[in-house]
């Protein structure tokens, strides 16, 4: 990405607030009617609960798992069972507004350990949860800043002997969730086909000043990405740049913007992140 964009946008946000493009949010229909009474956090606070669900040809998608089955299973035997850890999946789904199978990216998300003595220990579906939900609010999900959510899922408590989860179940990357007793929540959200991470390859001056433009946006409805690296933004078969990935995402509960010196170190974390290497 350009530094000289970067620089352009780092300075805009400190020095002269009125240089960054004004966000497209209709604030008239999004803002809740009594803000002292209700934040934003608590307006809307998780996507469209799906009822039924059916799932196969499932995939994985983290990080971890690329390479060989067997190179995922020994990873996962030369590690401690970690319950807690996010699990992302590439897999066809069916469910009651969607009764014909569609592609989706489906986060596995376990309950967060109630026994836990970890201070920083925070719900991360919750968390998660919360971002969707105000980018669909906000509309930029319809605008192609971010991808669809469609909604998330709670599994009952007897999934894993389940048929229309047996591939799920079956998964060896599921295999401490199985054995946990709370049973696991999931985000489905769209799975774009034609997308490609951003690389050296495909990036230019003008998606980077769009990737950037549609980042201010995300800040203008009080989401801080938090993790503004390659492999969090792709870029489209048409050249347009989409961020993904908000599970440690900052959301502003009483604020409607991000603050500008912090939206300011973003745009620092852009600037010195080695953009040649997209798995960063």
């Amino acid at each position: 990405m350009s530094r000289e964009v970067l620089i352009w946008y780092r300075r805009a946000a400190r020095k002269d607030p009125n240089a960054v493009p004004r966000p497209q949010v209709d604030d008239a229909c999004y803002n809740p009617p009594n803000p002292e009474k209700e934040t934003l956090l608590n307006y809307i606070d998780r996507p469209p609960k799906l009822r039924k669900l059916r799932l196969q040809k499932v995939t994985c998608l983290d990080h971890s798992m690329q390479g060989s089955s067997s190179d995922a299973r020994s990873s996962i035997d030369h590690h401690p069972p970690n319950p807690q850890r996010t699990r992302v999946f590439r897999a066809s789904a069916q469910w009651e507004t969607s009764p014909h199978d569609r592609l989706v990216v489906l986060k596995i998300l376990p309950a967060a350990d109630p026994t836990s003595t970890d201070i920083y220990a925070y719900d991360q579906f919750e968390h998660e949860a919360a971002c969707y939900a105000r980018l669909r609010k906000a509309g930029l999900c319809d605008a192609g800043y971010v991808p669809h959510c469609y909604g998330w899922y709670q599994f009952p408590s007897s999934w894993a002997t389940q048929p229309s989860f047996a591939p799920l179940a079956a998964h060896p990357r599921m295999a401490d969730v199985v054995e946990s007793k709370t049973p696991p929540r999931a985000i489905l959200i769209e799975y774009l086909r034609d997308a490609s991470p951003v690389s050296p390859w495909n990036i230019t001056v003008d998606i980077a000043h769009e990737a950037l433009r549609r980042l201010t946006e995300i800040h203008s409805i009080g989401i801080l990405h938090s993790d503004v690296f390659p492999r969090n933004l792709l870029i489209t078969g048409r050249g347009l740049p989409v961020w993904i990935d908000f599970g440690v995402s900052s959301i502003t509960p009483v604020d409607y913007q991000v603050r500008r010196d912090t939206q300011a170190d973003e745009y620092d974390t852009l600037r010195f992140t080695d953009w040649t290497r997209p798995d960063t």
